[in-house]
């Protein structure tokens, strides 16, 4: 029986919480923005000066920052109803990552200074924007925690449930999880801060032992006990 796991733990107060505050917006007639990104594109740069609210309406994106020279990390890859963006309400606020698109995206953007005026006015508006932060702010909690494992194994075994909460699609059996995006092993690499190569061990060890099965770069969750046994190693 299939059974549906595209929302993350918060993803329905998530979208509801972006939706509203899109609509108070709009009924207070301030203006965004929409646009379409192709895989690759940039959305912005780090270093950018940070002038806007961006919210994720369809697509994958991707918050990474480079290291010794040609390397990437992965901070956070990002589903629709995602907000994204470094926005200072006091001084000036500099982009602390690169977004790039990964598949085709459409991007609302609100400029900052809407933003204030909004959160100024109304404060359904404030409240709203509160909780959409600390609702990413427990998501960006969340993959630090994958991080403080020495081994990558333990990393993998944390990472893999949260990707599969975000991005699952469906149970095929009733109890494996297939995450709906094509990672290479060097994207899982950038992500728990390891090399392709022990990525690559780590995830032929899994699949020898029927932890998750890799079907045309798609990774399927089958153990869900044993990768939970494994994440507190």
């Amino acid at each position: 029986m299939a059974v549906e796991t595209g929302m993350s733990e918060f993803g329905e107060v998530q979208e509801q919480e972006c939706r509203e505050l899109l609509e108070i917006l709009r009924r207070m007639g301030i203006a965004s923005a929409d646009r379409i990104y192709q895989p690759g594109d940039a959305i912005y740069s780090e270093g950018e000066y940070g002038d806007a609210l961006y919210v994720l309406i369809s697509g994958v994106v991707k918050l990474f920052r480079p290291y010794s020279g040609s390397k990437e990390a992965t901070l956070r890859l990002l589903k629709p109803w995602d907000i994204f963006g470094h926005l200072a309400f006091v001084g000036e606020a500099r982009q602390r990552a690169y977004a790039e698109a990964v598949t085709e995206c459409k991007v609302t953007k609100v400029p900052k200074i809407f933003m204030e005026r909004a959160i100024r006015r109304e404060p359904r508006a404030a409240l709203k924007m509160m909780t959409l932060l600390e609702l990413r702010l427990v998501q960006y909690e969340e993959l630090v925690g994958c991080l403080l494992p020495r081994e990558t194994e333990v990393r993998l075994a944390n990472l893999l449930p949260i990707l599969a909460r975000k991005f699952g699609e469906r149970y095929d059996d009733g109890r494996s999880v297939t995450i709906d995006l094509r990672l290479t092993h060097q994207d899982l690499a950038a992500m728990v801060a390891s090399t392709r190569e022990s990525v690559t061990k780590v995830l032929n060890d899994m699949r020898n032992r029927g932890v998750v099965g890799i079907e045309g770069g798609r990774i399927t969750l089958k153990d869900h006990a044993a990768l939970e046994r494994l994440s507190r190693v």
